[in-house]
């Protein structure tokens, strides 16, 4: 089996770095709202243990959509990228 060559920053167009940029930036500015939320850690925001389940559920599917959104999006960009790199006569990047 052929290990695909790894994408270097120059394989990518600017539109694709813009949208890297974009979604890494939601993913963190995700994650640090939701660190903002429980400062000294995960507090139950209740003793009834059904109401912090249901809590730290809906916690956990925040921050799982913005990570599967951003794990897609960089996915389509590599694919991108990677077709451009392997396709016969298409320029290895698009200028800026």
């Amino acid at each position: 089996m052929n290990t695909p060559p790894s994408l270097l920053p120059e394989h990518l167009t600017r539109t694709e770095t813009e949208e890297f940029l974009r979604l890494m930036t939601h993913l963190v500015t995700t994650c640090r709202s939701v660190a903002e939320q429980y400062p000294g850690g995960w507090r139950p925001p209740s003793p009834d243990r059904p109401a912090d389940f249901g809590a730290s559920m809906a916690l956990i599917a925040e921050i799982s959509r913005t990570l599967n959104q951003t794990r897609r999006g960089i996915r389509r960009i590599s694919d991108g990228a990677r077709c451009r790199l392997h396709t016969p006569g298409a320029p290895v990047s698009l200028p800026y």
